[in-house]
């Protein structure tokens, strides 16, 4: 369940470090992201990552004509380090130890950096299972990024079927740590192939369990004392999902996720 208050930030920009080479400026286009605003930068290791961030924020903390900023590094997994890089190009097999030290100190110096900027970072990495008594998700590249996150949401998901045909998928978002909202809730995104995220898949739920609808049966008394069939609610989401509809969601939202609001809805 998801509410999106949506901000408009015309003279905002994302900086797009990407270091799995699988991002091109037509795939961006072709999701309905203006290219004029999203700038990618190509990393191969965790030093020029940080080098370039740092140099961008020391400018941007230096203007006097500062625009909203993003950054964004997909993915953290695929980063090397530099003794790494020339390990390999010398021949040697041998791993680089070093390496979670080398992102914690990166992490160090960027965290402070953002914060005073005031620019977001938001990293995609990747996980794998820990061996144990009780397996476990787990972050690659050590504690670093685990502890300098202000939130941290494990992914994983499910394929959406149309009859035999996968039309999208249903993807589980599991705030594992959070500064900002309770953690370990759960809530499920959808997104299919022809449309893309659908923002209003599990609004129906929240809006039952806060009696915004009202469940009769089988259909769903609205504000306005009509009665609805939920698949006819979700099917024209635009119509009964409305502005003072969506005004109260999103405080009901507030109420199940954000610390010290209660989430009893007598």
């Amino acid at each position: 369940m998801v509410v999106y208050q949506q901000i408009k930030l015309p003279d905002a920009g994302v900086l797009y470090f990407e270091s799995e080479s699988a991002i091109t400026k037509q795939m961006v286009i072709d999701r309905g992201i203006d290219p004029n605003r999203m700038v990618m930068i190509p990393v191969t290791t965790v030093q020029e990552f940080r080098t370039q961030a740092i140099r961008v924020l020391d400018n941007y903390l230096e203007s006097s004509n500062r625009k909203p900023m993003m950054f964004v590094l997909d993915s953290l997994g695929m980063l090397s380090t530099t003794k790494e890089v020339e390990d390999t190009s010398e021949g040697k097999e041998t791993r680089d130890m070093t390496r979670a030290q080398v992102l914690k100190a990166a992490f160090r110096v960027l965290t402070l950096k953002l914060g005073r900027a005031g620019v977001p970072l938001v990293v995609t990495n990747h996980t794998y299972d820990s061996m144990g008594l009780f397996s476990t998700k787990e972050m690659g590249g050590g504690s670093g990024l685990k502890y300098a996150a202000s939130s941290i949401v494990f992914l994983s998901k499910k394929k959406e079927k149309d009859g035999t045909d996968v039309i999208g998928n249903i993807v589980h978002c599991r705030n594992y740590k959070s500064r900002l909202t309770v953690e370990n809730k759960m809530v499920d995104v959808r997104l299919t192939y022809d449309k893309g995220l659908d923002k209003y898949y599990g609004l129906l739920e929240l809006a039952d369990k806060y009696k915004v609808f009202k469940k009769v049966s089988t259909r769903y008394e609205l504000p306005d004392g009509s009665k609805e069939f939920g698949k006819t609610i979700m099917n024209n989401p635009e119509k009964y999902f409305t502005e003072d509809v969506m005004s109260i969601l999103n405080e009901a939202a507030k109420k199940e996720f954000m610390y010290g609001l209660s989430t009893d809805n007598e």
